[in-house]
């Protein structure tokens, strides 16, 4: 036990590094919800973003508080110290929801090592934590995905762990906190909850304290949405209605095949490890059906199956339960099909096993230093927040920025074509923003760049930048049902008229 508590910190140490990495370089969001059904939340009670500016959930009251409640209790100090960048807070925001979601990992692990047999497979579970990649990118989201996941990981552990009643009370805390962070989390909770009275049979006293911990929870929820919304609401009613009841997410965003997880899941960079964990999980369900993960697990996805409308994020509550569905499924120790297994267990030292691990780990250090995304536009936000040029035009779809970040004053134009750009130029210098890395044709004016979300820009490459635009665009429509969304590098320039040219 003494040498896998080691091999545990080494890996837990090495994950802590890249989270903190990841953490700081990460101003970028995963889905539009992380931030503005999280942070913008935060921001409305701060007293920054109006009302008018959140989104169309606020008003409808289907969102919970609970987080960005969180969030505020984090956040409202930090201005009253004097640290009012809000650039600043949110990447604190994004390192102590990491590091509270590696804790989540340690004591998710540690509760779980009992429940595997065999030294070996133990070793592996354990040593191998950091080769899934995904774990830090993820672990610093500010989504309630990532907050839910981390809350009911420790909830799991808790009931685990010398299940005494105080530990039961606490177990069904923490997954009704994950519910109030992310309500389909729910789901999971219930899973877990009929294994501890089917499998585990616990007694009747330590089921009722289990419920009366959710019960407590719910209880912190109603005064977060009290809190939030100025009334006494229960939003998970509202959301039910309004997602599933009226299908309003299935209409407005699609309805997808009962198969559609089979691609959207490995649709991304990491799709060499989502597939083995895709595999994982499938032979945990038939290999280990007693297992409290297999139980917890199988009916969250299952549910997400059915409902119509399907996103990979919608199985990011799993993704520290997710570490464990390797080895609990083909584990050579289990009964059903052992020699298969046993030869599917042998390959993890093989050179497939090894392309699988660079490539996870390769994309972890890319994520780390910089988390590509097509969404958010955060390097540009943080730029014009911190520097505010002023009036900006743009020929394209103009840049918002976002109301939490949005400098006081801040205008951008919408051009329609060159003469009235080169009327402004009549008036002085221009700050025009494109969505490719490469200056704009201007005949008669000079284009400096100022800054460039595309890195290699700075260095003069921004080329390859506009080259990549133009191949991920005509890939991206040939194969449409991966519904990849366009991609582009904001880029800011500085236009004025050349020295040999007169007004």
């Amino acid at each position: 036990m003494v040498c896998m508590d080691r091999e545990l910190r080494r890996s837990l140490v090495i994950l802590a590094v890249v989270t903190l990495v990841t953490a700081w370089f990460s101003v970028t969001f995963y889905f539009p919800d992380e931030h503005f059904q999280v942070l913008e939340f935060m921001s409305f009670k701060l007293g920054i973003t109006p009302a008018s500016s959140l989104p169309w959930e606020f008003g409808a009251r289907i969102r919970p508080w609970f987080q960005p409640g969180v969030y505020f209790l984090i956040a409202r100090p930090l201005i009253a110290s004097g640290i009012t960048d809000m650039f600043t807070i949110t990447f604190i925001l994004r390192l102590l929801t990491g590091l509270f979601s590696l804790t989540a990992l340690a004591l998710f692990v540690r509760a779980l090592l009992p429940t595997i047999e065999g030294e070996d497979e133990r070793r592996a579970f354990v040593r191998y934590l950091p080769l899934f990649g995904f774990l830090p990118y993820l672990f610093v989201r500010t989504s309630s995905e990532t907050f839910s996941a981390a809350f009911f990981a420790l909830g799991l552990a808790m009931a685990l762990e010398r299940r005494t009643l105080s530990r039961m009370a606490l177990a069904g805390l923490l997954c009704g906190l994950a519910f109030e962070s992310r309500y389909q989390t729910g789901l999971l909770g219930l899973g877990l909850f009929a294994w501890l009275a089917v499998i585990a049979r616990e007694r009747p006293a330590s089921l009722a304290t289990f419920l009366g911990g959710g019960v407590a929870a719910l209880v912190i929820g109603a005064l977060a949405d009290h809190w939030g919304y100025g009334a006494w609401v229960f939003p998970p009613l509202g959301y039910v209605d309004v997602n599933l009841m009226q299908g309003v997410a299935a209409h407005q965003f699609g309805r997808e095949p009962v198969v559609a997880y089979l691609y959207l899941l490995p649709a991304q960079i990491f799709f060499a490890i989502t597939l083995v964990l895709m595999s994982g999980v499938v032979a945990m369900w038939l290999r280990n059906p007693r297992h409290v993960v297999s139980w917890a697990s199988l009916p969250f996805v299952l549910a997400h199956i059915v409902i119509a409308h399907k996103e990979a994020r919608f199985l990011f509550p799993l993704a520290i339960l997710a570490v464990s569905f390797p080895v609990l499924g083909f584990s050579p120790r289990l009964p059903r099909w052992r020699e298969a297994f046993t030869r599917i267990w042998n390959w993890r030292t093989s050179w497939a096993a090894r392309t699988v691990t660079a490539i996870s780990v390769l994309a972890m250090l890319y994520f780390a230093l910089y988390p590509f995304g097509v969404r958010p536009h955060m390097p540009m936000a943080r730029y014009l927040y911190r520097h505010d040029p002023g009036p900006v035009m743009s020929f394209e779809k103009p840049f918002d920025s976002y109301p939490m970040f949005r400098p006081a004053g801040f205008i951008i134009g919408k051009l329609k074509v060159a003469a009235q750009l080169d009327a402004l130029l009549d008036k002085g210098p221009v700050y025009l923003l494109t969505q490719t890395p490469v200056p704009p044709r201007l005949p008669g004016a000079n284009a400096t760049m100022l800054y460039s979300e595309f890195p290699l820009a700075r260095f003069g490459y921004g080329q390859v930048g506009a080259d990549y635009i133009t191949g991920y665009t005509a890939f991206a429509a040939r194969h449409q049902f991966l519904k990849l969304l366009p991609l582009y590098w904001y880029t800011l320039y500085r236009v004025e008229r050349s020295a040999t040219i007169r007004p």
